[in-house]
């Protein structure tokens, strides 16, 4: 698989699917899948299907109501619903978000959810263990990481290092701050992807290249394991 890149997911060019919704698909291998989601306003009812998802909210707002509560969702919103989890939607106003959802099967767990992941405090900076530039030191914090899917927000000082994607694929929102993701080709120069804040990408399992960060950056990813 190549990666995807979306340079701006605020500008990316949805399809309608219904009268109040348009998606973007990344990926849908039948188990996984992964795009850019918009809802106009409404009620909306979720009806708990056997999946777990993990979504970025970057437009709009939205109540959420579960069986614990309700989260209130805006920009900025970083959560995760478990399988089989019933919640009824208003949206108040037209939201966009980035999803995973995964089908393989897995076990009972907890929603969870970061409210503003551009502010959330992340674990102590450490410096990267492998270093072809700079003085890069990364700090990340954990919200989910149940069955197959880890989900959180990670920041970078400038610096460049090396990268690889053994046995997961990951997708990430830029936040905030600029860097430029090489990609190492079979044969060739391989590409390279301007990430700005609203840049998504996913990268698949086996891929390798080198991070440039020209600024701190912080992205908001989900991990999926195969």
């Amino acid at each position: 698989m190549a990666p995807m890149y979306v340079p701006d997911i605020l500008t990316a060019p949805l399809r309608r699917t219904d009268d109040r919704t348009s998606d973007y698909p990344l990926l849908d291998d039948g188990e996984v899948q992964i795009g850019i989601w918009e809802c106009t306003p409404g009620a909306l009812r979720d009806g708990a299907g056997d999946f777990d998802e993990t979504m970025y909210m970057v437009a709009g707002r939205v109540s959420v109501a579960h069986g614990r509560g309700t989260y209130d969702a805006a920009p900025g919103t970083l959560w995760t619903t478990p399988r089989n989890w019933a919640s009824e939607w208003d949206v108040h106003q037209t939201i966009r978000k980035l999803y995973v959802i995964d089908q393989r099967p897995g076990v009972a767990a907890e929603s969870a959810h970061i409210p503003i992941a551009h502010t959330v405090r992340l674990g102590e900076p450490a410096r990267r263990p492998v270093v072809l530039a700079g003085d890069p030191h990364e700090s990340s914090l954990t919200l989910w990481a149940k069955n197959q899917l880890d989900c959180g927000v990670w920041e970078c000082t400038p610096g460049e290092f090396p990268f690889r994607r053994d046995g997961y694929d990951e997708v990430f929102c830029v936040l905030g701050g600029h860097a430029t993701l090489h990609v190492d080709a079979a044969e060739g120069a391989g590409h390279a992807f301007d990430l700005r804040a609203g840049s998504v990408l996913l990268t698949p399992t086996g891929m390798t290249g080198r991070w440039v960060v020209h600024e701190t950056i912080r992205k908001a990813y989900t991990i999926v394991h195969r």
